[in-house]
């Protein structure tokens, strides 16, 4: 419907926002709790950021280090890699990555269901790290619960 030159119409207009202005909570006496969903700090970024940009945190213990493991990795193409003690490159995991991984290699297509220390040995043949790997894969292979149903009963 289109109005004419001479017609007039009423518009009645909101003066109330739906989500208040921050001028508007901070004059209200409730309480108000803001959530900020924050990352967390994975292993491989602080090795990246000094890589990269040498960039360090504050703190002098984490400084020193960061710059004694450096020398250990290589960042190259977007990839943090460990150089192993044999000189092979090995692909730096993450925690989604890593739990990723153990489980491929537990229980995936070529997985029998190891122990902690075969599945640590594996993945390392896999060309993977992560710091806390030989505790991950002993937790892993402990909380299997196809591992603990057929494993041998001590009597």
């Amino acid at each position: 419907m289109a109005l004419g030159e001479d017609e007039a119409s009423n518009i009645p207009i909101c003066q109330k926002w739906v989500i208040p202005m921050v001028n508007e909570m901070l004059l209200d006496d409730t309480n108000v709790i803001s959530v900020l969903l924050v990352d967390t700090e994975e292993w491989r970024h602080l090795l990246i950021d000094y890589m990269e940009h040498g960039k360090l945190l504050d703190d002098p213990k984490h400084c020193s280090k960061i710059r004694q493991r450096a020398p250990r990795f290589l960042y190259y193409k977007g990839t943090l890699y460990q150089r192993s003690f044999k000189e092979v490159l090995l692909r730096c995991l993450g925690e989604e990555e890593a739990s990723q991984a153990m489980e491929e290699a537990h229980s995936g297509i070529d997985g029998a269901h190891q122990s902690g220390p075969k599945l640590h040995f594996q993945l390392k043949r896999m060309d993977y790290y992560w710091p806390s790997m030989v505790k991950d894969c002993l937790e892993y292979a402990k909380m299997c619960q196809a591992c603990q149903f057929h494993a041998n009963f001590i009597h």
